[in-house]
């Protein structure tokens, strides 16, 4: 009967790789280091194939086509111009964007029209839709010889705003910014305030 023989030991290898347990956690190791080394792969060829694609037309949509609601006496293309011009960058959007809300809410929260950015959907393949809460003027507020309107919260709004009909505030200083800001006056605010409130 023919004898087994004998395993050869690897006398550089540690005691404990020397052993059936070492050797099994070696092999384990090994293995999962494949298995890291194969999932990392694919995660960049992902990335590296979405670079690729990424500038391509069919995947950019121009501010111009996001369907929104305008306020109140303005024409579409009016209020995506001046979008345009308080959002100087946001000239197209690309679908493929992880952070695609987040660039749509902050180029439409910059127009002094808008008090909320309630939300933005995407629609495969390309098409984008914003849901947009716009400010009410409640005040007319005398300045420069001129009558202004603010809303609720005492934030002057563009000289287009409607003043017809509204109460009217005299005696205000100059605003403290431009129109989508507040005027600054505590008095005034605290009025606007108080006229948002009676409308509800």
């Amino acid at each position: 009967m023919a004898k087994a023989r004998p395993q050869p030991e690897i006398s550089w290898l540690p005691w404990w790789l020397r052993s059936r347990m070492g050797r099994w956690l070696l092999r384990s190791t090994l293995l999962l280091l494949v298995v890291a080394a194969i999932v990392g792969g694919v995660i960049w060829l992902g990335h590296f194939g979405l670079w690729q694609i990424h500038d391509q037309d069919r995947y950019t949509v121009p501010l111009t086509e996001v369907i929104c609601d305008v306020p109140d006496g303005m024409e579409r293309t009016e209020f995506l111009d001046q979008v345009q011009y308080n959002s100087p960058r946001a000239t197209h959007f690309n679908v493929l964007d992880d952070d695609l809300s987040a660039q749509v809410k902050l180029a439409f929260a910059r127009h002094p029209w808008v008090e909320k950015v309630e939300g933005v959907k995407l629609t495969p393949p390309r098409s984008i839709a914003v849901s947009l809460v716009f400010r009410v003027p409640v005040l007319a507020v005398r300045w420069d010889e001129e009558l202004r309107a603010v809303d609720g919260a005492g934030v002057l709004l563009p000289k287009n705003a409607p003043t017809r009909g509204l109460p009217v505030y005299e005696g205000a200083p100059r605003p403290r910014g431009p129109p989508g800001t507040r005027w600054g006056d505590p008095d005034l605010e605290s009025e606007a305030r108080r006229l948002r409130a009676d409308k509800k």
